[in-house]
């Protein structure tokens, strides 16, 4: 019995020294973990998601709920993701969120009705980037082109040939290709495309991306006739002025004329309101440091985040505006 004695004490010094590790551990555990699906990495909704993730998951502990971003595709596919529980939150445009919850093309047959809108972001701009030496600087000069319009399911995607009919243009016209447009300055910068349409917030990377390569890029403006007649027919567009002090290397200066939707960060009437609750308050608790994230959140303000309309708020969300006199 002696000879066990050494170790009896190793085992009990042991035991005393691994039971603090044990709380932690199981409470670390006990974190569950809700993803933000959002877009490209190099997209602005992924920017906008992981400053939501970073912000948040300060409190991650306090709340027991941790956020993680998620590459996609874009809107449509973060809707889905959200609508079919592969997602807890998404960001999209509120015209897509609209169409979605009518059940209106791409989702006939399919409407979404349970999606409720936790947070209004910042505005997505239609945005065309074209190769200098391919003589595009309007719209119209797309015709006999080659252009990138985005992967199927992204927001870019779903509007490119109903921007370009507005303009005057058949999209038979024009020569469409749908690759990522996570890669569409690679493409422009090879030669393989004379310009590509995306819809992003501003500063983007990937204009900064197409505009550091030897093949230089301006903006095209949107005509300006197209801007009044689009968003005198849908109160959810609103025109828009790209900072070109962001672009150093684009060769136009001053600002270009855009249109713009407004973004959402939305969730699932599934949702429980205290963890939408929780992420609201975090956010605009913290809405300057949330702002600081990164320079396409910098104008947002409270208001602005509340004044979502096209889909119902989560209840969370309503509870968190109406305590701090946001809404009615």
């Amino acid at each position: 019995m002696q000879v066990c004695r050494p170790a009896a004490r190793f085992c009990a010094l042991l035991a005393v020294a691994v039971l603090p590790l044990l709380p932690s551990s199981s409470f670390a555990a006990s974190i569950q973990s809700f993803t933000i699906s959002s877009g490209t990495t190099t997209s602005s909704y992924y920017a906008a998601a992981s400053a939501t993730a970073k912000i948040f998951n300060k409190k991650s502990a306090v709340y027991g709920m941790r956020l993680a971003t998620v590459a996609s595709a874009g809107s449509v596919a973060n809707i889905d993701a959200v609508a079919e529980g592969r997602a807890a939150f998404g960001i999209a445009e509120t015209e897509l969120l609209k169409r979605a919850m009518q059940g209106v093309r791409p989702w006939e047959g399919k409407a979404r009705g349970k999606l409720r809108a936790v947070l209004g972001l910042y505005p997505a701009t239609v945005t065309i980037v074209a190769a200098v030496d391919s003589g595009i600087k309007r719209v119209a000069d797309l015709k006999g082109k080659r252009l990138n319009i985005g992967a199927p399911g992204s927001i870019d995607n779903t509007y490119a040939n109903a921007l370009l009919q507005m303009s005057g243009l058949n999209p038979g016209e024009v020569i469409s290709s749908q690759h990522s447009t996570a890669i569409a300055p690679e493409l422009l910068q090879k030669g393989d495309i004379d310009a590509y349409l995306c819809i992003v917030g501003h500063p983007n990377l990937t204009v900064l991306e197409a505009s550091a390569g030897d093949r230089k890029v301006l903006l095209v403006p949107l005509d300006e006739t197209l801007i009044k007649q689009v968003t005198a027919n849908n109160p959810l567009l609103a025109p828009v002025l790209i900072p070109m002090r962001f672009y150093p290397n684009v060769q136009v200066s001053g600002t270009v004329q855009s249109l713009g939707v407004r973004t959402v960060l939305f969730t699932s009437a599934d949702q429980s309101d205290e963890s939408v609750y929780h992420v609201v308050r975090e956010i605009l608790g913290n809405l300057d440091l949330f702002r600081r994230q990164h320079p396409i959140l910098q104008d947002l303000t409270q208001e602005q985040a509340a004044q979502v309309t096209v889909i119902p708020l989560h209840p969370g969300a309503a509870r968190y505006f109406k305590e701090s006199g946001l809404i009615p």
